[in-house]
């Protein structure tokens, strides 16, 4: 057979890549060992709010296309903070906004539709084009967010009459951040009608969870593919039996203020008032981007326990801090679609070996692969005395050398994306051969 070529669609890539470019990059990586032929559309720069190489030789040797693209960052935010940037939705969630913060916000739902990268698609569809004519690829893969990615995705399958998939990490439409910032009704008419035409236009829709699309009829033409974990990540050295001076809780990634960990928050409070013994052998260590009325609450309501928080780390960085940890913490949202959430980090976890405390719903999907991975336990937001004993749990068969949770492989592997990678080379293929 052939070798296959397929054109990738990313707003993230490297070494702009941030957490969006985690997903595409390990399809990519696995796409690559299994023969396919991998060029890829991208951005010049991405503001992503990190920068990393590339983990995998695979990653490296893929032809990537760098179009320009007009940020509207810094258009309507203030000179003075740098990081105030009307592309991230934790702009959605800042209290005590400035005029300015809160134009920012009204052209961010009701002007820059579907999302702030639109002006992306005005470079990138004529480079796309020329890399069509160029490469001629067999297929086109788009990943979003943003949903810009997708719109671009498109015009090039129309004209081109190439076939075409549309992955989505995350809703379009349905995405948490419009359930406190609602659309005017022309913006949300708008938003929905460009959303309805990719999933009617797109040849196959892949999703990481059910849930993403409830008004559309999409039925027959979408498959969950969820995030998983790249095996070549998982630490087996002695590292990942260093003990902690303390018994460490971690956290990695952002946390915004729809993810407010209120059991959690309250359940280290009550270990400093019942318990400041305890207290003074726990740490909580944060590793990533958090909302700072949430950072300002966990140094309040943890006076006995040392806290420390720090920006972004790379992800080798992560992965080992991780396997060296006592109890990771996950929190999910609590907008309406939350229980649909399956973030990466919930994968990175499950092959630490550590166990999982998760905060969101417990009739959630990522509560439910805890569950099923035997990786850990899910509380909802307002569980507090749940929270503090499973800390506290948790804490004493740590001082005595016990484990409490041991994961069930057989559930643990469906998730490597070495086997989703195959799920995905099945799509496409099959949309190859149909087309």
């Amino acid at each position: 057979m052939s070798r296959k070529k397929v054109l990738i669609i990313s707003y993230y890539w490297y070494p702009f890549a941030g957490v969006g470019a985690y997903r595409i990059s390990r399809f990519v990586k696995y796409l690559s060992k299994n023969g396919w032929e991998v060029v890829v559309l991208t951005t010049k720069k991405s503001v992503s709010g990190m920068t990393q190489e590339p983990d995998d030789p695979a990653l490296k040797n893929c032809r990537v296309y760098r179009s320009n693209i007009i940020e509207p960052v810094g258009l309507l935010s203030s000179k003075k903070k740098k990081n105030n940037k009307t592309s991230n939705p934790s702009i959605f969630y800042r209290k005590n906004t400035s005029w300015k913060t809160k134009l920012a916000v009204w052209a961010r739902l009701n002007l820059m539709i579907p999302d702030a990268k639109f002006t992306w698609k005005w470079f990138a569809i004529p480079l796309g084009k020329k890399i069509i004519q160029q490469e001629n690829p067999d297929i086109i893969l788009s990943t979003s967010p943003p949903p810009t990615t997708n719109l671009i995705a498109k015009r090039l399958a129309d004209w081109s009459k190439l076939p075409w998939i549309a992955d989505f990490r995350d809703p379009w439409t349905n995405i948490y951040y419009y359930d406190d910032n609602p659309q005017s009704k022309r913006a949300k008419k708008k938003n929905r009608k460009l959303e309805a035409d990719v999933l009617d236009k797109a040849d196959h829709i892949t999703v990481v969870n059910n849930g993403f699309f409830p008004e559309n009829n999409i039925e027959g033409k979408v498959t969950r593919i969820t995030n998983g974990f790249d095996p070549d990540h998982i630490i087996t050295s002695e590292s990942s039996r260093e003990k902690n001076k303390n018994f460490t809780i971690r956290y990695f990634g952002s946390m915004k203020i729809n993810q407010y960990p209120e059991s959690f928050i309250l359940a280290l409070k009550e270990i400093g008032v019942k318990n400041p013994k305890v207290a003074k052998n726990i740490s909580f260590e944060f590793f990533g981007s958090i909302d700072p009325n949430i950072q300002s609450e966990i140094e309040t309501a943890s006076q006995l326990i040392e806290t420390s928080f720090h920006s972004y780390i790379s992800h080798e960085e992560m992965m080992h801090l991780v396997s060296t940890t006592d109890l990771l913490l996950l929190t999910i949202g609590r907008t309406k679609n939350s229980k649909f959430a399956l973030s990466t980090k919930v994968f990175e976890y499950m092959i630490s070996g550590k166990p999982v405390l998760g905060i969101g719903p417990i009739d959630g999907a990522a509560s439910e692969l805890v569950d099923k991975t035997n990786i850990g336990k899910f509380f909802e937001h307002t569980d507090n005395d749940g929270v503090f004993n499973f800390i506290l749990k948790v804490f004493n068969a740590s001082r005595k050398g016990k484990t409490l949770f041991k994961s069930k492989k057989g559930e643990v592997d469906k998730y490597s994306f070495k086997n989703l990678s195959s799920h995905l080379i099945e799509i496409l293929e099959h949309q190859i051969e149909s087309k």
